[in-house]
C-alpha cells in the first residue's frame, strides 16, 4: 500500500471513531424535561381546579411536569436541544362511565387560559369533569396542533364558539353533553374548517337552532367518518338531498332521540351512503327496500313509529350483528321465520313492539347470538325448545308477554346465561336445584309473576352463582325464608313479593353493614316481629326497601340517609315517626324521596321537618292514629313535592296557607279528619292540582270561586260530608278534565248549574284522564310503588278506586238543599257512569235527554219532590232498580207501579196516543158538565136557605133585564 493511502486510511478511521464518541456522547446525554414555561401553565391550571380525590398529587414542581399524572410529553424533531414539550393533557374521569363518578371528578375553571403556552399541545381529555356551567372558552380555538378535543359529559353550558373551526388539524371532536347543562350551537358552519376531522360527537347538544340545515353544514365536511347526533333536539330531517352528498365516508351515523315529528319517514338520501357499518335513527312509515343497499351494515338500530310489516330485503342484511328495532308499537304480526337468514347475529332486540304469534322455531338457528329481547309483546304459545342451540346466549329476556307452558329444559342447559327475564307470563313449572346446578354464571333471574312457578329449593342448598338481581314476585315458595340466599353475597336486588313466606327475618339477612342492597321488596306475606333500626341503618347501599302488606310490628325504624322510597304501609307499627329524624337532619340526613306509612298505628304529630327537606316527592301518613295540626312551615316554592295523603287521621285545625308554597302539588288528600276552617286562598297556586279530597271534615264557607278560575288540571274533586254552604259554582263547569265531582252531604243550595253538561271529560265516552298518579318507579325487572286512590260512595256503599281511577267519571249532589229543576244539559253527559241527586228539593219532571248518558250504570233521584212520568228507553232501559225514584210522591210510571192516569207515557203507540186523546177529551167533557151542573144547583140552595141574597139577586135580574129590554123594545 502507497504511504499517503496508509494516511488517508488513517485519517478516515480517526473521522469516523470521533463521529461514533459524537453520537455516543449525545446518547449519554440526559434528555431535558418540559420547559418551565409549559410547567407554570399546568401548575396555573392546578391552582383553579377543585381535586376532592387527589387525582393531580403528583403534580409537584419538584418533579418533571412530563412524569406527572395524565401529561405526556414528547420531543420536537425542530427543537432537537429544547427539551420535550407536553403533547397530552389527559384528566379524564377514571369513573366517568359508573356510579363512583362525583367522587373523583375535577371541578371549577378547568379551562385555564394558561394552558395556551401548551403550543404542541396535540390531544386534550377532559371527559367527565364539573366545568360547573362554564361555557367552553373562545381560546381553546387557539390551540394550532390539536388534533384530538374531547370534552364528554363534563358540565358546560352556554353557546359552542365558533372558533372552534380555526382547529385544521382536528380529527377527533368530542362534545358529547349531559345532566345537568345543555350546550347550544345557534350555528354550525364553522364545521368547515375542519378538514381533518373524522369523528363528531355533539349528542346532547341543543342543535334546535340549525334544525333545518344541520345536513347541509355537516355535509361540510368530507373526511367524516363518524357522526354522533343523538338527543340533540332536532326536530327535522330532509327527506332529501339535492345537493352533491359528501358524506359517503360516513361509517357510522346516529340520530337517535331526537324531535323528529311523526311524519318524518327514512329519508332517501340514507340509502347513498353505501359505507355505512353503523345505523342509528329515529323514524316513522315503512322501512324501504332500499335498504339492501347497506350492504355492509353490521349495526341497525331503527326506532320510533315504523311500520309493519319489515321489508324481506331487511333479512338479507347477512352482516347484520346487532339489529334492535324496539320501541315500535306500529310494529305488529309474527316473528317473521326469515329472521333465521341472519346467522351473524349477535344481538337481536324487538322489546315493546306489538309483536304477536309463536316464537318460531328458526330462531335457534341464530346460533351467534349473544343477546336475545322479545321482552313487552303479546307473544304467545309455548316457548321453542329450539332456543336451547344458542348456546352464547348471556342475555334472554322474554318477559311481560302471554307466553304459557313449561319452561324448556334446554334453557337450563345454557351454561353462559348471566341474565334470564321471563317474568310477567303464565308459565307453569316446578324448579328445583337440579334446573339452575348448570347456570355458574347466573347473575340476574327474573320469573316473577308467573303465578303457576313452584321454587322448590332444598332448605341448605348453595347454589353455584353469584346473583345481584332476584325477582321470583308471586311465585310459589316459602313458608320459610329461603336460607339458600345467605349465600349471594352482591345482591342489589331482591323482590320475593307475594310469595307466602312466614316468621320472622333471619337475622344474617340485616346485619350486614357492608350490604350491596339496593331494592328490597319482601311485599304482601306474612312476616312477623320487630325491624333492627341500627342495622337497616348502617345499610349505606339502600335506595328502595318495600315491606308493606306484612304483621311487622313495633316501632318505625330509622332508615339509612340515602333512601329513596320506604314502604311500611299495611303492617303494625306503632308509636310516633322517629324522633331522631329531628337530629338526622341537622346532619345533612335526607328524607325519603317517597315515604309511605299508611294503614299502621302511628301515633304523635308529623315533625315539621318534613319541610326542610328538599327531595320529598311523595307522603302518605293516612290511616293512622297521627293528630295535632298540620305543620304550617312550607315557606318557600317546591316543586318537587307532589303527593300528600294524611287521610283518616285525628289532624285538627285548619289547612295552614303555606300549603300553597307547594306548587308541584298534584294530589291532596286530607279526607276524614277533624279540620275546619275555609280554604286557604293560597291554594289556588297549586295550580298542578290533579285531585283533591277533603271529605268527612268540618270545612265551612262557599265553595271557593277559584277552584273552577285556577286548578284547570283537576280531575277529581271531593268536599263530600262537610259543612260548605252556598251555591255551587257555575265555573266549575268549566274544568275540562273533572271526572269526578262529590259534593255530597253539605248545606248547599240553589238550582244545579246548567253549565255542569260542559263537563269535556265526561262527555266523552273515552278514556280521558292520564293514568292514576303513581308513587315509586321501576327498578330493573322490579315494579314498586303504589298509585293515588279516592274513596267514592255510592248506593250507600264505599269502594275505594286506584288503579282504574282514571276511568271512573261520577257526579254526587246527593244530601244537600238544591232546589229548582233537573237540568236538561246533563244528558249530553254520555260518558257518565254515576249520577247522585238523592235527598234533595229538586222538582219538576226528569228530562227525556237522561237516557242520552250511555254510559249510566247507577242512578239515585230518590227523595226529592220530582213529578211526572219516569222517562223509559235507551240507558235507563237497563237501570230497573225502584229505589231509584223512592220518595218522590208525584213520580208516576210502570217502573213503581204509579199510572200515570193524567200524562201520556214516552213509549206509546200512534193508537194508543190517540186513545189517551180521547179519554182526555171525554174526561174534559164530563168534568165540564158536572162542574156546571153543581154550580148551579149551589146558587139555587144558597138563594132558597138566605132571604136577603134572594132580595138581592132578583133586584140585580130586574136592572140587568130593564137596561137590555127596554132599549130594544123601542127600536122595533
Amino acid at each position: 500500500m502507497p504511504l499517503h493511502s496508509f494516511y488517508y486510511s488513517l485519517i478516515l478511521c480517526g473521522l469516523m471513531s470521533l463521529a461514533f464518541s459524537f453520537k455516543e456522547a449525545a446518547v449519554a446525554t440526559p434528555t431535558r424535561g418540559c420547559s418551565e414555561v409549559e410547567r407554570d401553565a399546568l401548575l396555573a391550571f392546578k391552582a383553579n381546579v377543585k381535586d376532592p380525590s387527589h387525582r393531580l398529587a403528583s403534580w409537584s414542581p419538584r418533579i418533571d411536569c412530563c412524569k406527572w399524572s395524565g401529561v405526556v410529553c414528547k420531543t420536537d424533531n425542530e427543537s432537537l436541544f429544547e427539551g420535550q414539550h407536553v403533547v397530552e393533557l389527559n384528566l379524564q374521569n377514571p369513573n366517568v362511565d359508573n356510579e363512583q363518578t362525583f367522587h373523583t371528578v375535577l371541578r371549577g375553571e378547568i379551562l385555564s387560559p394558561s394552558l395556551l403556552n401548551l403550543t404542541r399541545l396535540e390531544r386534550l381529555n377532559l371527559s367527565g369533569n364539573d366545568f360547573e356551567g362554564a361555557p367552553i372558552p373562545h381560546f381553546i380555538g387557539s390551540f394550532k396542533k390539536l388534533k384530538y378535543l374531547e370534552l364528554y359529559w363534563s358540565n358546560f353550558t352556554g353557546v359552542i364558539p365558533s372558533q372552534l373551526g380555526n382547529l385544521s388539524s382536528l380529527y377527533h371532536l368530542g362534545l358529547h353533553s349531559g345532566w345537568p347543562a345543555t350546550p347550544i350551537a345557534h350555528r354550525l358552519d364553522w364545521l368547515s374548517g375542519l378538514s381533518s376531522l373524522r369523528y363528531l360527537d355533539l349528542s346532547y347538544v341543543n342543535l334546535s337552532a340549525v334544525s333545518q340545515n344541520w345536513l347541509s353544514e355537516v355535509n361540510m365536511v368530507p373526511s367524516l367518518r363518524e357522526l354522533y347526533l343523538y338527543g340533540c333536539y332536532l326536530n327535522h330531517i330532509p327527506s332529501s338531498f339535492n345537493s352533491h352528498l359528501n358524506l359517503t365516508s360516513l361509517e357510522i351515523l346516529k340520530l337517535k332521540a331526537n324531535s323528529f315529528s311523526s311524519s318524518s319517514s327514512l329519508p332517501n338520501w340514507l340509502w347513498r351512503l353505501t359505507n355505512l357499518s353503523s345505523l342509528t335513527i329515529d323514524a316513522s312509515g315503512l322501512i324501504p327496500t332500499r335498504i339492501s343497499n347497506l350492504t355492509r351494515l353490521i349495526h341497525l338500530d331503527i326506532s320510533g313509529n315504523i311500520s309493519s310489516p319489515l321489508p324481506v330485503e331487511i333479512w338479507s342484511l347477512n352482516h347484520l350483528i346487532r339489529l334492535d328495532l324496539g320501541f315500535n308499537e306500529m310494529l305488529t304480526g309474527p316473528i317473521p321465520v326469515e329472521i333465521a337468514n341472519l346467522s351473524s347475529l349477535q344481538s337481536l332486540f324487538l322489546f315493546m313492539c306489538s309483536l304477536d304469534g309463536q316464537i318460531p322455531s328458526e330462531i335457534g338457528n341464530l346460533t351467534n347470538l349473544i343477546s336475545l329481547d322479545l321482552s313487552f309483546n303479546s307473544l304467545s304459545g309455548l316457548i321453542p325448545s329450539e332456543i336451547g342451540n344458542l348456546s352464547s346466549l348471556t342475555t334472554l329476556n322474554l318477559a311481560s308477554n302471554s307466553l304459557s307452558g313449561p319452561i324448556p329444559i334446554e334453557i337450563w342447559k345454557l351454561s353462559k346465561l348471566q341474565d334470564l327475564a321471563l317474568s310477567h307470563n303464565s308459565l307453569v313449572s316446578a324448579l328445583s336445584e337440579h334446573h339452575l346446578a348448570n347456570l355458574t354464571n347466573l347473575k340476574s333471574l327474573a320469573l316473577g309473576e308467573n303465578s303457576r312457578i313452584t321454587i322448590s329449593l332444598d332448605y341448605d342448598w348453595v347454589p353455584s352463582f353469584q346473583l345481584e338481581l332476584i325477582d321470583l314476585t308471586s311465585c310459589i315458595m316459602g313458608p320459610r325464608f329461603p336460607q339458600w340466599l345467605h349465600s349471594q353475597k352482591s345482591m342489589y336486588e331482591l323482590s320475593l313479593s307475594n310469595t307466602s313466606i312466614n316468621g320472622i327475618l333471619p337475622h344474617w339477612f340485616w346485619n350486614s353493614s357492608s350490604s350491596t342492597f339496593r331494592v328490597i321488596d319482601l311485599s304482601h306475606n306474612n312476616l312477623r316481629g320487630t325491624l333492627p333500626s341500627s342495622s337497616i341503618e348502617r345499610m349505606s347501599s339502600l335506595l328502595v326497601l318495600i315491606l308493606n302488606s306484612n304483621k311487622l310490628e313495633g316501632l318505625v325504624p330509622r332508615w339509612p340517609p340515602q333512601i329513596w322510597l320506604l314502604d311500611l304501609s299495611f303492617n303494625d307499627f306503632s308509636g310516633p315517626i322517629p324522633s331522631e329524624i329531628s337530629q338526622q337532619i341537622g346532619n345533612n340526613f335526607m328524607l325519603p324521596s317517597n315515604l309511605i306509612l299508611s294503614n299502621n298505628h302511628i301515633n304523635g304529630s308529623i315533625p315539621s321537618v318534613i319541610c326542610k327537606s328538599e327531595q320529598l316527592s311523595s307522603l302518605d301518613l293516612s290511616y293512622n292514629k297521627l293528630s295535632g295540626e298540620i305543620p304550617k312551615c312550607w315557606q318557600e316554592a317546591n316543586t318537587n313535592l307532589y303527593f300528600i295523603h294524611l287521610g283518616n287521621n285525628k289532624f285538627t285545625g285548619e289547612i295552614p296557607s303555606s300549603i300553597g308554597n307547594l306548587i308541584g302539588l298534584e294530589s291532596l288528600h286530607l279526607d276524614n279528619n277533624d279540620l275546619g276552617g275555609q280554604l286557604p286562598l293560597s291554594l289556588q297556586n297549586c295550580t298542578e292540582l290533579q285531585v283533591i279530597d277533603l271529605a268527612g271534615n268540618n270545612f265551612l264557607g262557599s265553595i271557593p270561586m277559584w277552584i273552577g278560575q285556577s286548578l284547570q288540571r283537576l280531575t277529581v274533586l271531593v268536599l263530600r260530608s262537610n259543612i260548605f254552604s252556598g251555591i255551587i259554582p257555575s265555573n266549575l263547569g268549566e274544568l275540562s278534565n273533572l271526572q269526578i265531582l262529590d259534593l255530597a252531604n253539605n248545606n248547599l243550595r240553589g238550582s244545579i248549574q246548567y253549565s255542569f253538561g260542559n263537563f269535556s271529560a265526561i262527555r266523552l265516552t273515552s278514556r280521558v284522564m292520564d293514568d292514576p298518579i303513581s308513587i315509586g318507579a321501576i327498578a330493573g325487572f322490579i315494579e314498586f310503588g303504589e298509585s293515588d286512590s279516592v274513596s267514592i260512595v255510592t248506593k250507600g256503599y264505599e269502594y275505594v278506586f286506584s288503579s282504574i281511577l282514571y276511568l271512573v267519571k261520577l257526579i254526587n249532589l246527593s244530601n244537600n238543599s238544591l232546589t229548582g229543576e233537573f237540568p236538561t244539559t246533563l244528558g249530553s253527559l254520555a260518558g257518565l257512569q254515576t249520577l247522585n241527586l238523592s235527598r234533595n228539593f229538586l222538582r219538576g219532571k226528569i228530562p227525556y235527554t237522561i237516557g242520552e248518558m250511555k254510559s249510566l250504570e247507577t242512578l239515585d233521584l230518590s227523595f226529592n219532590n220530582l213529578s211526572g212520568d219516569i222517562p223509559s228507553g235507551y240507558q235507563l232501559q237497563t237501570l230497573q232498580d225502584a229505589s231509584i225514584y223512592i220518595g218522590n210522591a208525584h213520580l208516576c210510571g210502570p217502573l213503581i207501579n204509579k199510572s200515570c192516569s193524567n200524562d201520556v207515557g214516552n213509549n206509546v203507540t200512534k193508537e194508543e196516543l190517540q186513545k189517551s186523546k180521547s179519554q182526555i177529551f171525554l174526561s174534559m167533557y164530563f168534568g165540564t158538565s158536572l162542574g156546571y151542573v153543581i154550580g148551579l144547583w149551589s146558587v139555587f140552595i144558597i138563594l132558597l136557605s138566605k132571604q136577603n141574597w134572594r132580595n138581592v139577586y132578583f133586584y140585580l135580574i130586574d136592572r140587568v133585564f130593564d137596561r137590555v129590554h127596554v132599549p130594544l123594545y123601542w127600536r122595533r
